[in-house]
């Protein structure tokens, strides 16, 4: 009985060994949450709250499937994404009214108490004329613009002009909803109409931001170079949630350029909706196709499609069918053909216009030119591509502060609402939900911390990565790697010393 107990003590404590061991690789492998806190206002029981698209640099999954939202306790609280399930926007195109003003009194472009003046406004809120407030075109240094009969948001400007105007016509937008009170939206934006090379480049259409306004004004930055407009047709779009502003990234450079190509790396799991080129040389035109590239990994788990993906997009192009980014197939996604420019004019310099692109994500962005791709000047182009942050709604459930966490390492074999919190459907957080009616939720807000890489815009801090495919970041993988090799070592090292003993115990017994 001697001896047999002791091989009972051996075994109990190569099993200790090997428990000792296990768990102390598990932990060196674990990779704990990150968390941030949310700040709320209001008293609840919802919160609406806008992820900066900072996320996408912190978390691990592109489409934040892991995401959860954390009461005081620690405990997850329910969640839903807020634009998935809604009603689909409504689009409207109309021409309206547009009217000649000119200079003020002083000679500036400055004209607000000369406009309020020179209206009235009739019962349905549209502008009559009180008086004539220009003569000719050459007096004129703005025009008004009457949006006041259209609803939502405004989209795009579409400007007609004289058929014989050539040149580069610079100007400002302002917004107002009562003639006195301006704002200003966006910066200098260009009206073009050029001959280059056998080519007419023409730039008719201005975004307007989404801009709520009954009034809009055109003050042209150089009066004695405007345009002769005949016409102007707006844009908007009618959506029952509030939409978050684009937000930015950096210059993006090519990750890879080929004899006709340059594929750029975009942010992971951004909807990319804007798309600003920006050429190195001046006096470069170039013909290109734009299309976007999937991940050759599909995804774990296919969320909804987002509503909408863009509606500039499917207003300039209606002939092509947005693609869908849950498809997992990996292939190129042709999105739209256009020309880019950077050309000098005496009245400055003409650059392409942001380009609309159908909010998708994707892994790639790739220029294709029709040539060389030397075309595109001696340095290829930087890009910076703009997208709608997404918003997700709470319960507060639970006591405050709460916050939010998220993985920093993908999990092998994860399931997308597998583990507690996962988000659920807008009609199952909210009850009696009605998708033509905006959610009622109080504002909540996140601090994120400092971005994990360097060299990322302070806008987007995701863009220096690359998305495909999802690897984790290689000093980190030979530091897990080498954390095995020891522990597999000391367990080994453990065994063979036990192994040894039991050696030693039994040579005595024969």
């Amino acid at each position: 009985m001697k001896h047999g107990a002791k091989p009972s003590r051996h075994v109990v404590r190569i099993g200790l060994a090997v428990a000792l061991a296990t768990a102390w690789c598990g932990a060196a492998l674990a990779q704990p949450p990150a968390t941030a806190p949310i700040a709320v206002q209001g008293s609840g029981p919802y919160y609406r709250l806008t992820l900066p698209l900072g996320i996408h640099a912190h978390a691990a999954y592109g489409d934040l499937r892991d995401l959860r939202v954390r009461n005081a306790a620690g405990n997850a609280v329910p969640y839903a994404w807020l634009r998935n399930e809604a009603a689909e926007p409504r689009l409207a195109s109309r021409e309206v009214p547009i009217f000649a003003l000119p200079a003020s009194v002083a000679g500036s472009a400055d004209a607000s108490e000369d406009a309020a003046l020179s209206f009235k406004v009739r019962p349905d809120g549209s502008l009559a004329l009180a008086r004539k407030p220009a003569r000719n075109q050459g007096e004129t240094a703005q025009w008004l613009i009457d949006a006041s009969q259209l609803k939502g948001s405004l989209l795009q400007a579409r400007f007609e002009m004289a058929a014989e105007a050539r040149g580069l016509f610079a100007f400002r937008l302002e917004a107002s909803d009562d003639l006195r009170n301006w704002r200003p939206i966006g910066g200098e934006e260009q009206l073009v109409r050029l001959a280059h090379g056998g080519q007419t480049i023409e730039r008719l259409a201005v975004d307007l931001d989404n801009v709520q306004a009954r009034f809009l004004r055109l003050r042209w930055s150089d009066p004695k170079n405007s345009a002769p407009l005949t016409r102007v047709a707006i844009d908007s779009v009618q959506e029952v949630e509030p939409v978050a502003p684009l937000e930015w990234s950096g210059a993006l450079r090519p990750e890879r350029c080929g004899a006709d190509h340059c594929d750029y790396p975009l942010p992971r799991g951004v909807p990319v909706e804007s798309l600003r080129i920006d050429l190195a040389d001046v006096n470069t035109l170039a013909q290109v196709g734009i299309s976007g590239l999937l991940a050759a990994v599909p995804s774990v788990a296919a969320e909804p499609p987002r509503v909408p993906r863009n509606p500039l997009y499917a207003l300039r192009h209606q002939q092509r069918r947005p693609a869908s980014s849950s498809s997992g197939m990996p292939g190129e996604v042709p999105l739209l053909d256009t020309v880019v420019y950077r050309l000098a004019q005496a009245g400055g310099e003409a650059r392409s216009p942001l380009l609309a692109l159908d909010g998708t994500s994707y892994s790639y962005l790739r220029l294709r030119t029709s040539g060389p791709v030397s075309l595109l000047g001696a340095t290829p182009p930087t890009i910076s591509v703009g997208a709608t942050p997404r918003t997700l709604v709470f319960l507060a459930q639970g006591a405050a502060p709460f916050s939010l966490t998220w993985s920093t390492a993908p999990e092998k074999n994860a399931v997308q609402g597998g583990a507690p919190g996962a988000a659920l459907a807008l009609a199952t957080l909210v009850p009696g939900y009605n998708p033509n009616k905006p959610v009622a939720a109080d504002p909540a807000t996140v601090a994120l911390p400092p971005p994990p890489v360097a060299a990322v815009d302070a806008v987007v801090a995701a863009t220096a990565q690359l998305p495909v495919p999802t690897q984790p970041d290689p000093s980190r993988k030979w530091w897990l790697w080498g954390a095995l090799g020891v522990g597999f070592l000391l367990l080994a090292g453990m065994a063979w010393s036990l192994f040894a003993s039991l050696r030693k115990d039994r040579a005595p017994a024969n």
